[in-house]
């Protein structure tokens, strides 16, 4: 670990912030294989070369998209991502109106349901964030937000900025993040309206999108975690809204094993355990308790975290892809394991201190002093050294910029 950690921190959050905004906040992605220009006219065809083309450009030792032709993406989640590391981390903030473009850009890359555009071709809209402010413009009753990439998984074929639960929970966080909820209540009504409920005793759980009926218990999560933050803004609905989040969140934690583990989701394709969504599934269900109120889970919680930290994490702060595999070191994983750890601080003393260990080993390993970012993935043998906005940069300046907010508030490790 550096003698200076934070301003190491720093110093690399606000290298990341520079690039991103250098390339207009545009960038690729391990999942944008089906963005390919070259193999456009090939890709509606079949399932199975989708599935080809998009694992073979993530998994390539060697970046192959500019020979395929698939261009740098505008992604709402990566955008979001560095917005909210920019609002909770005010050095991120350079004075010229980066962070306002940044919410102008997200609410123009907003999708309806059925995913056509929100408001007209995508295309950033300057000044759309204020106009929706002060009531100049109407937004749509349902809004969402997807990838800027057509992805096809085992399960179903999301196409380029379908709206699924989990982009738009974080574009609602980062929005919020900046004071602008104004786009809560048309998530809310998105959640409830569009996508699909499991319900059975144990509660209910939420599709990934309103295209499929996936039981993801991360996803389900991201949807309880919309309807309880607008439901903390009061209203008519709001006691309903946090009867359904409280089932979605009770139906989760019943999935959970006695070890403290969650699998992937319900599905028996889905049985593996890994080290980012356990991250999510406990950093959510504890945002969860604190926005309803209810202490319910808290024993659950400390079951997770203490299995999180000892099946999930090397001592010297390394991350576990998989409960049954070190590799691949991902900054995702690096990213979502400090979040976790600092989110829920109160439950383990050391907690900061692991998530400074996490954060050293993950620059240690994967930052690129001379590109100024976060290598994709590092395996037993080899790395694969593409520098992706959303999956590497965006994550981890969002962790970064946490941990940062906390020393600024004063918090240090013991």
């Amino acid at each position: 670990m550096s003698t200076d950690p934070i301003g190491e921190y720093a110093a690399i959050a606000g290298r990341i912030w520079a690039g991103a905004a250098a390339a207009g906040f545009r960038g690729s992605d391990p999942y944008d294989g089906l963005n390919s220009r070259l193999l456009a006219p090939l890709l509606g065809r079949s399932r199975l070369l989708r599935l080809v083309v998009i694992q073979g450009v993530k998994r390539s030792p060697l970046d192959v998209r500019p020979l395929l032709r698939v261009p740098p993406g505008l992604n709402p989640k990566g955008l979001a991502l560095l917005l909210h590391g920019a609002s909770v981390w005010h050095d991120a903030d350079d004075g010229d109106g980066r962070r306002a473009w940044l919410a102008d850009a997200l609410l123009s890359t907003a999708s309806l349901p059925d995913g056509r555009p929100a408001f007209g071709d995508r295309a950033v809209d300057p000044g759309l964030t204020a106009r929706v402010g002060d009531g100049r413009l109407a937004l749509p009753p349902r809004l969402g937000w997807g990838y800027d990439f057509p992805w096809q998984s085992r399960a179903f074929l999301q196409p380029a900025y379908f709206p699924t639960v989990v982009a738009t929970s974080f574009v609602v966080d980062a929005l919020a993040a900046v004071g602008d909820d104004a786009v809560l209540e048309s998530a809310a009504r998105f959640v409830e309206t569009d996508l699909r409920r499991h319900e059975d005793a144990d509660g209910l759980c939420f599709s990934y999108s309103p295209g499929d009926g996936t039981r993801v218990y991360n996803a389900s999560l991201f949807g309880a975690r919309i309807l309880a933050q607008a439901a903390a803004r009061g209203g008519p609905d709001a006691s309903a809204r946090r009867e359904v989040a409280r089932r979605a969140a009770d139906w989760v934690v019943t999935r959970q094993r006695d070890d403290g583990s969650w699998v992937y989701g319900e599905a028996a394709h889905w049985g593996w355990i890994d080290n980012l969504h356990t991250g999510f599934n406990l950093e959510t269900i504890d945002r969860l308790a604190t926005l309803l109120g209810d202490d319910r889970w808290e024993e659950a919680l400390r079951r997770g975290l203490d299995f999180y930290r000892r099946a999930l994490f090397l001592e010297d702060g390394t991350p576990r892809y998989y409960t049954t595999s070190l590799y691949p070191l991902d900054p995702h994983s690096f990213a979502q394991g400090a979040l976790t750890l600092l989110s829920l601080r109160r439950l383990q003393p050391d907690a900061v201190a692991f998530a400074d260990r996490i954060l050293s080993r993950g620059i240690e390993e994967l930052w690129d002093e001379r590109r100024g970012g976060f290598r994709f993935q590092k395996h037993r043998r080899h790395t694969q050294p593409a520098i992706h906005l959303r999956w590497s940069q965006a994550w981890m300046f969002r962790a970064l910029c946490a941990r940062l907010a906390l020393h600024r508030e004063g918090v240090s490790a013991p």
